[in-house]
């Protein structure tokens, strides 16, 4: 077995959350032939975890990735994009609007925790690749 495998299987396990609730992919712009033959433009995403609907664009720029989002119901929350390379975290707006620029592309998954008691249980997407 190569050496990397026991680390990289470590590292993996640490990112567990048990305490949050599985969001599923329920809709991506990449998937849509019409995306497809119109060509690129911004990768559209939307989960689905619990209560909560989380809708992203992803747009890349000068190698980076741009992620700006929703969330319905429209609350504040902590919302933060977990990659291989580290974490991005802000908080989305009243409106549950959020941004979050210079992610690595790669592997990532958003985690979304309220900031105000009752809000919704604490939501993760799956991971996806952008």
């Amino acid at each position: 077995m190569p050496p990397t495998v026991p680390a990289a299987t470590r590292a993996s396990l640490a990112w567990r959350d048990l305490d949050a609730a599985p969001a599923e992919p329920v809709q991506d712009s990449v998937a849509s032939r019409l995306i497809a033959v119109r060509g690129g433009g911004p990768r559209l995403l939307t989960f689905l975890g619990g209560s909560l609907t989380i809708d992203v664009q992803v747009t890349t720029r000068a190698g980076m990735v741009e992620v700006v989002g929703e969330l319905a119901p429209a609350l504040s929350a902590r919302v933060v994009v977990e990659s291989p390379d580290g974490t991005h975290e802000t908080a989305a707006d009243p409106q549950g609007r959020f941004k979050i620029t210079g992610v690595t592309p790669g592997p990532v998954r958003l985690r979304c925790e309220p900031q105000d008691e009752g809000g919704f249980a604490p939501v993760r997407t799956e991971w996806v690749q952008l």
